[in-house]
């Protein structure tokens, strides 16, 4: 008896534990992030998720300097996989609107001279609509890049908040792989 109770106990702290990752992802399945404007490290204007339309979509979101330090191992784990597929587009993205509008060009050039040249199109920045951006991620860890999978409409297929490890990792490959055969 004693054993089913800790058995009891255990399924009840699994479920509640459960329930509350799944609660605490953020933004829901199926909704649509607000429109980003930004500006690719190649000086190229970009509309998203507009710029994708048609494609799986992987972004990978900084708010801070320090999250921006752990984009590049998604950015780079996601186009060894996947680059070379036509249906799949991904993006490092740098919120940049709460610097002070005298760094961000700063901001843009060391983000730049840390990025590949192969790489720069797949990098952005956007210093506008940071706002909407905050509200729909609702990230409670500003040091972590944000990960969302949009599919081929632009809807939220896939996230997390946090840096790379080979279990979210495999989790974001399988609903790319997923969301590309539908």
């Amino acid at each position: 008896m004693a054993g089913h109770r800790k058995i009891n106990r255990l399924l009840l702290l699994l479920g509640i534990t459960v329930a509350a990752h799944a609660m605490a992802q953020s933004p829901p399945a199926g909704s649509q992030p607000p429109k980003l404007h930004g500006q690719t490290l190649g000086d190229k204007p970009i509309i998203l998720p507009d710029a994708s339309a048609g494609k799986v979509t992987l972004l990978v979101v900084s708010i801070s300097r320090r999250a921006g330090e752990r984009t590049a191992p998604w950015r780079e784990r996601f186009a060894a996989d996947f680059a070379s597929d036509p249906h799949v587009a991904y993006y490092v993205v740098a919120l940049l609107e709460d610097a002070p509008s005298f760094i961000r060009n700063m901001i843009r050039s060391a983000i730049r001279k840390s990025t590949p040249a192969a790489q720069q199109s797949h990098v952005l920045t956007s210093a506008t609509g940071e706002a909407a951006w905050r509200k729909y991620l609702d990230s409670k860890d500003d040091t972590q890049p944000i990960v969302l999978l949009l599919d081929q409409t632009g809807g939220l297929r896939w996230s997390y908040n946090g840096a790379l490890d080979s279990d979210h990792y495999a989790s974001l490959k399988d609903a790319t792989s997923a969301t590309l055969i539908r």
